[in-house]
């Protein structure tokens, strides 16, 4: 379990290891995320939903293709990207 603005946060490891895709650039598309993980765009968008309503990521509609929808981490995503690396060392 891990910790959020001092609030208990659940996260599986499939979860934790979308924030850690997410923390290695700005923004990805959810085929991306998809693709680098290694499963169907429909997990990887259910994966981003859970995400989205735990507030540690944020969607929105790409300036260029507006079909693709960007996700990035929000504040709260890198603070628990970051707890986590810290706790590993």
């Amino acid at each position: 379990m891990m910790t959020v603005h001092g609030e208990p946060m659940h996260l599986t490891p499939r979860q934790f290891e979308v924030l850690t895709f997410l923390a290695q650039r700005e923004h990805w598309s959810v085929g991306e995320i998809a693709t680098a993980l290694g499963v169907s765009s429909a997990a990887a968008t259910k994966a981003v939903a859970r995400l989205e309503r735990k507030g540690l990521v944020k969607r929105s509609e790409n300036m260029l293709d507006r079909r693709c929808v960007d996700v990035t981490l929000t504040r709260s995503g890198n603070e628990a990207v970051r707890r986590n690396a810290s706790s590993m060392v």
